[in-house]
């Protein structure tokens, strides 16, 4: 099924999640430990593009930082092992607030220092606990770009989540990656099916530049 899309730029913004050494830097926490952070690292480029022709066609650009805490008590408390204490891809120095872990990529420092909105947020969802929707309620948003790190971890959540708030969830295939290319394929497949549409960074630009293309559905 094809549909033919108009978006609207003053009712659209770009969310830009976790673009931090942490995640997406060779060197950063999860590179440290031996895990596959190439994918996240491959995205730097198409996000800087992404926010470059979204500011020109008069998008705003959110970004979103993850803010972990040493001493944070919550994941003591579980019976149930957490996440970031399983295996060895989720360090527990990962992205501790004020630590270089925590600070964008070098390539797109500059741009989010020059962004109107920045999200801190503790949890996978940009939703969650955070003053996003209030914002996008604020500005009159309807429909999310989304592009960052990780797919499966923070990007899906954030997807799911704004779906379900009735936002049009626009997911861009080369804007974000995973530690394995089956796990990326995985979580887009499942978001393209439920939660929103996943196109190509061809596809979103042209969308972002020409304000119309065409969507292929599943």
């Amino acid at each position: 099924m094809r549909s033919l899309y108009n978006l609207i730029p003053e009712e659209t913004a770009l969310l830009v999640i976790d673009m931090q050494n942490g995640y997406c830097h060779l060197n950063g926490s999860i590179g440290s430990t031996g895990a596959d952070v190439s994918q996240m690292n491959a995205t730097i480029p198409h996000v800087k593009k992404l926010v470059e022709e979204c500011r020109a066609a008069g998008i705003l650009d959110i970004w979103t930082k993850q803010h972990h805490y040493a001493d944070d008590i919550t994941k003591e408390k579980h019976r149930i092992l957490p996440h970031n204490r399983r295996g060895k891809t989720v360090p527990k120095n990962l992205a501790i607030k004020n630590s270089w872990d925590s600070q964008f990529v070098d390539e797109l420092k500059e741009l989010a220092a020059t962004s109107e909105e920045i999200i801190i947020k503790h949890r996978f969802s940009a939703f969650l606990d955070t003053r996003l929707e209030t914002l996008l309620r604020m500005k009159g948003i309807n429909t999310l770009i989304v592009c960052g790190v990780v797919t499966t971890h923070c990007v899906e959540s954030t997807v799911r989540d704004g779906y379900q708030k009735d936002y049009d969830m626009i997911v861009v295939n080369e804007g974000v990656g995973a530690f394995s290319n089956e796990a990326n394929r995985a979580s887009l497949k499942l978001m393209n099916q439920y939660f929103g549409i996943v196109i190509s960074q061809e596809e979103a630009l042209k969308l972002i530049t020409e304000k119309q293309t065409l969507l292929n559905y599943a």
